[in-house]
Formats: C-alpha cells, sequence, structure tokens
C-alpha cells in the first residue's frame, strides 16, 4: 500500500505544536508572576512544597478565579487543570485554557471521559490538580468535596496532595469585576496514597479525608500580612 503523502509531516507538526505551547506557556508563566507576585505577595507557608515524583494529583480548596495561576506560581511542576465548563466556556478564554492544557468538565460532577484523560495524563507523570469542591466558595468556607475525586484517584493510581489556598477570595473574589491587592498564602501537604476500593461510600470516605486534610492545612497559615 502507497503511503499517505501526509503521514511525514505529522511529527513536524506535533513539535511545531510542542514548541509553541511552550513558548507560550512560558509567556503566560513569566506575565503571571512579573504581575501577580507584587500584587498578591502570593508564598508558600511552611515546609518548602516538594511534590511526589511522576503522577500526582493535586486537591485544593477553591476561593476564587485566580487560584490555578496562583497554585501554579508556588510550585516548580507544570500543572494541569481539570476545569468546570462554567470557566472553559467564558467567551474569549476558550484558546487560552486550551494553551495552558486545561481539561474541561460538566458542571456540578466530574465527567467521565474528562475524568479518563485526566487520569491517563497522571499515570503518565503529570500533576493534574482537581478542585474537589467543584465550584467557587461564596464565603471562603471549604465546600464539602464530591466524591468524584476519590474516582479520580482511585482511577488514576497515584498520590494525592491536598492544598490549601487562602487569600486569593480578596485578590479576585466571585462576582468581582477588579483585581485587589491581597495576601494570598498556599500551604503544600504530605502525599496521601490513592483509594484502592470501588464503592460510592469509599470514594466519598476518601474524598472527606482530602479534605479533612486541607482544612487543617489551612488552620496552620498565618493570618494575613496587613
Amino acid at each position: 500500500m502507497r503511503p499517505s503523502a501526509t503521514a511525514p509531516s505529522l511529527p513536524l507538526l506535533t513539535r511545531a505544536w510542542r514548541a509553541l505551547y511552550t513558548f507560550g506557556y512560558g509567556c503566560i508563566e513569566g506575565t503571571a508572576r512579573l504581575l501577580f507576585r507584587p500584587l498578591f505577595r502570593v508564598r508558600a507557608v511552611g515546609r518548602r512544597p516538594r511534590l511526589p515524583t511522576g503522577g500526582v494529583l493535586l486537591c485544593p480548596n477553591h476561593q476564587s478565579y485566580l487560584d490555578p495561576a496562583l497554585l501554579q506560581l508556588v510550585l516548580r511542576r507544570r500543572l494541569t487543570f481539570v476545569m468546570t465548563n462554567d470557566f472553559y466556556a467564558v467567551r474569549g478564554a476558550r484558546s487560552f485554557f486550551r494553551l495552558v492544557g486545561a481539561l474541561p468538565v460538566a458542571r456540578g460532577r466530574m465527567a467521565w471521559e474528562s475524568m479518563r484523560r485526566a487520569a491517563a495524563l497522571a499515570r503518565v507523570g503529570a500533576a493534574v490538580v482537581v478542585f474537589p469542591e467543584g465550584r467557587l466558595s461564596v464565603d471562603g468556607a471549604v465546600n464539602p468535596f464530591q466524591r468524584g475525586v476519590g474516582m479520580l484517584a482511585r482511577r488514576a493510581r497515584v498520590p494525592v496532595v491536598p492544598v490549601a489556598i487562602e487569600g486569593s477570595r480578596r485578590a479576585w473574589p466571585r462576582g468581582a469585576k477588579w483585581l485587589r491587592r491581597a495576601d494570598v498564602r498556599v500551604a503544600v501537604g504530605d502525599a496521601m496514597p490513592p483509594p484502592v476500593a470501588g464503592t460510592r461510600d469509599d470514594d466519598q470516605a476518601f474524598a472527606d479525608g482530602v479534605r479533612a486534610a486541607v482544612l487543617r492545612l489551612r488552620s496552620s497559615l498565618p493570618p494575613a500580612r496587613p
């Protein structure tokens, strides 16, 4: 059979896309560091964040639209974010989210296909971030974690790291039109092994355990600087 005339161009296109992705991501990250670090004083608190090597699932609380960018600023590894369609479908933002490798999911639940993709990425070594509350906190309190995080962790078979973010709600709360100066603190906890059982109750129990770890981290954060 005669080979397709377009086949030789595929590796070149793949390399070109990866180069564009790396360049674009670097530009976005560099801009965020220049603007966000002085404006929000974002910093890691406690022990120096050290993620496990290989695939890992990070589970932060969710106070602000800025949480993904602020989390990336304090962690050296490149992160892949699982986001609700509410954020992914914002006009003009879809290309940005595609560039940074965000995975959209259905609102209020972890869509099956997106969960499979996120688990596959984690299994091959990616650092995947999921916000288990499923939505922004209205009052700053940590909402119950959805059992989908237990399903994802079990399917990915990678360590789970709880993360506490405090201060981002002041920087850009839900419904706000403008950014405000803030003191953002981030604490990264110890890795937890993924669940091995597969019942709904087991998945929810695991999600509750991750939430409890986030709450402990949050209580250890120092108060905001004046």
